[in-house]
């Protein structure tokens, strides 16, 4: 008779279900999903929190040497709106971006990972009830033809805001898994004619306003007109 096992096979059985995480502070569990592409129910999705956004109380909503298509979170918790005030409620708009741009279900706020996520950003912000934060989502795009680029701060640009997902440009090595696109090298082939136009739409509006794929989009705010200019002009488009 083996008088280990149903001790062993309650180990594994906690081991499975993550018994060791009943001791573990829900904020630090929360940080966890906050990193974790497993927050999103899709197969498909590499995508996790921290891919487009920062959480440190002691930075500005957009933090400089930093593209990030989505807030620093730090400070957070406590703002009357987000999403440009779209939404009212913190949850809303953590499953605003599970389901648009994570492809994966919204999260009922009784569920452990919507009260873990908000722990942790709760305790990233300390300073309490903050302002909203502007997003200006470009409704009307143009190729921004006559507005001269910089290849150098192009690929300054590139670094800080497209290789964590898109890799190298014109090889895509180090891309976030085979969805995103070879740049410009996927975009010429299915747009030869207007590949220039093509690439600002996504970065203007990513996924939204019926365009394909799951990319987020890039307000006003977070990158400027400019900023676009000398990724095209890094691309060579």
């Amino acid at each position: 008779m083996n008088r280990g096992g149903p001790a062993i096979g309650f180990l594994l059985a906690c081991l499975i279900a993550g018994c060791g995480d009943r001791d573990v502070p829900a904020a630090e569990l929360g940080e966890r999903r906050f990193a974790d592409p497993g927050l999103s129910t899709s197969p498909f999705n590499r995508f996790s929190c921290a891919t487009c956004h920062a959480a440190d109380a002691a930075a500005p909503p957009v933090i400089p040497g930093r593209l990030d298509s989505g807030y620093n979170l730090g400070n957070s918790a406590g703002r009357g709106s987000w999403w440009g005030t779209y939404e009212l409620r913190l949850l809303d708009a953590v499953n605003t971006c599970l389901s648009d741009f994570m492809g994966g279900r919204k999260l009922a706020p009784d569920e452990d990972a919507a009260r873990q996520l908000g722990a942790f950003l709760d305790a990233r912000s300390p300073a309490g009830r903050s302002d909203p934060v502007p997003l200006s989502v470009v409704r009307i795009v143009t190729s921004l033809q006559g507005l001269p680029g910089d290849q150098a701060r192009g690929k300054q640009a590139w670094e800080r805001a497209c290789a964590r997902c898109h890799g190298a440009p014109h090889t895509g090595a180090g891309r976030l898994g085979i969805r995103p696109t070879v740049v410009p090298e996927d975009t010429l082939r299915s747009f030869p004619n207007n590949a220039r136009a093509v690439v600002v739409e996504k970065i203007r509006h990513g996924r939204y306003f019926n365009i394909g794929g799951v990319m987020p989009f890039y307000s006003l705010e977070v990158m400027t007109d400019l900023q676009v200019a000398d990724l095209l002009a890094y691309l060579g488009l």
